[in-house]
């Protein structure tokens, strides 16, 4: 009877942590929105921290540079997701909830732009099977993550399939292997997962929404560790758009 209740008690936590990933996943994003706001003072605000640099290659000792000019500006910062020729070229923060830097900026003012996060729920050095990283989209602006759904199109996917995520000890690169357009309450979104089992559900679940998915069979994922960036797009009703790769730690 203790098992039991014990496996009642588990189950309930599980039903519930699982309620929350998809209700924080509904509401990660405010409604689309016009783009009122003159990016200069965004756009300037990267280029201190961040160096020009060469569009083909990141030098370790330029990464390192400008994630710990961002990290002297924030504590939250975690690291920095680059992938050429997108503008996609941000750092990445983390704080205890997946609401204040949405409208908020890297240096902590009110910015409707926000930020791209990681998720709260996942471990702070991208160490979890999955690590979700979501960033807005804005209508008609190249801004945070409004590049992600034309990773739609596989000839665009193809020629930027590759991108690197700056930690604070090392560079990696990221091969991207997947494209989605699922609903803001997809499991996708789920980051609990305890047993092998999960892991390997996960994996299906994820080939199986795909659009489409590269290079890389479920059984050569099981002990990697993948980067999500997710987004809004407006095929449908709360739909989003996740490009999925695979962080290269070798």
């Amino acid at each position: 009877m203790k098992k039991y209740i014990i496996a009642v008690v588990l189950s309930a936590m599980f039903i519930a942590f699982g309620y929350a990933a998809f209700r924080y996943c509904e509401d990660v994003y405010l409604p689309e929105q016009e783009l009122q706001k003159d990016s200069d003072s965004l756009n300037e605000m990267v280029r201190q921290i961040r160096p020009e640099i060469n569009e083909d290659e990141v030098k370790a000792e330029a990464g390192e540079e400008y994630l710990e000019k961002a990290e002297d500006l924030n504590d939250d910062v975690v690291g920095w997701v680059y992938i050429p020729d997108t503008g996609i070229d941000y750092p990445i923060v983390q704080c205890d909830d997946n609401n204040y830097y949405l409208s908020h900026s890297i240096d902590g003012t009110a910015d409707i732009l926000g930020v791209p996060f990681l998720d709260y729920r996942c471990a702070g050095d991208f160490s979890d099977l999955v690590s979700i990283v979501y960033g807005h989209h804005y209508t008609d602006s190249p801004l945070m993550f409004s590049r992600i759904n034309s990773f739609k199109d596989k000839a665009y996917f193809d020629s930027h399939s590759t991108g690197q995520l700056i930690v604070s000890d090392s560079i990696y690169t990221v091969h991207f292997f997947a494209y989605l357009n699922v609903k803001s309450r997809s499991p996708v979104y789920n980051t609990i997962l305890m047993t092998e089992s999960d892991k390997q559900d996960y994996l299906d679940t994820l080939f199986s929404l795909a659009d489409f998915t590269e290079n890389y069979e479920k059984e050569q994922l099981f002990d990697k560790h993948l980067l999500l960036l997710s987004t809004c797009t407006y095929e449908f009703d709360n739909a989003r758009g996740v490009l999925v790769g695979v962080i290269d730690q070798n």
